[in-house]
């Protein structure tokens, strides 16, 4: 059983995760098969991996850097988009288009670095990196925090839209009452950047934790020296 525990515990991950993002566009049953059909896939994928232990000790430590990057890039990027918003939004001025025109370009940025988080990189390190030590806690620890973040954030978050296509074509200044709703659907008193920057520290400690070299054959140990 405790072969097959970072197995199951990337399979409730993915399909919960996914679940809960696919059932936007997808009836639940439907959202949840396309889940397990995906942890799956990864858990075979990783399995192979795993049987190669230099490939593994390479896949790992590649997977704990682009963690702590994307993390880096949610955690720092969006305190910074919180404080240039509710600067943007104390302008006299500013209008809907323009509030509209700042807010864009971090949708892309969003999903590009979430969807490979949720899909590869913590599902993945959950079976390659799970030995005992405490490399293994830090990688638990920011699947953990992210598994809550994203469930906060489809529950809580998602359902809050604003609307793009109203607001986009407001080109005089927003009255109080916009600046409200801007403020309440851009949830510029959102605390997750905390919670990503939390993960971005327990990636970067991931990273900088060697493995524990008792329970790894010595073809990986070599690769980890």
């Amino acid at each position: 059983m405790r072969t097959h525990f970072p197995y199951v515990l990337a399979a409730l991950f993915v399909v919960v995760v996914q679940g809960l993002s696919l059932a936007e566009f997808l009836p639940v049953p439907v959202a949840l098969l396309a889940g397990a059909a995906w942890a799956a896939l990864i858990a075979f994928a990783a399995r192979t991996v795993s049987r190669r232990p230099v490939v593994s000790a390479r896949v790992e430590n590649t997977l704990i850097g682009a963690g702590a990057t994307t993390m880096a890039l949610f955690g720092f990027g969006g305190a910074i988009g919180i404080l240039l918003w509710n600067l943007a939004l104390d302008s006299p001025s500013i209008t809907g288009e323009t509030m509209v025109r700042l807010f864009l370009p971090s949708i892309p940025i969003a999903i590009a670095a979430n969807v490979p988080t949720e899909l590869i990189i913590i599902p993945v390190l959950l079976i390659l990196g799970w030995r005992p030590g405490r490399r293994r806690f830090f990688i638990v620890l920011a699947a953990a925090l992210y598994f809550v973040l994203r469930i906060w954030t489809y529950l809580t978050f998602a359902p809050d839209r604003l609307d793009f296509d109203t607001a986009e074509r407001s080109t005089t200044p927003l009255t109080a009452a916009e600046r409200a709703q801007f403020e309440a659907g851009l949830h510029l008193d959102d605390p997750r950047w905390i919670v990503n920057l939390l993960i971005f520290f327990a990636f970067l400690l991931a990273a900088f934790t060697r493995p524990t070299t008792a329970a790894l054959p010595a073809a990986r140990q070599s690769e980890m020296s």
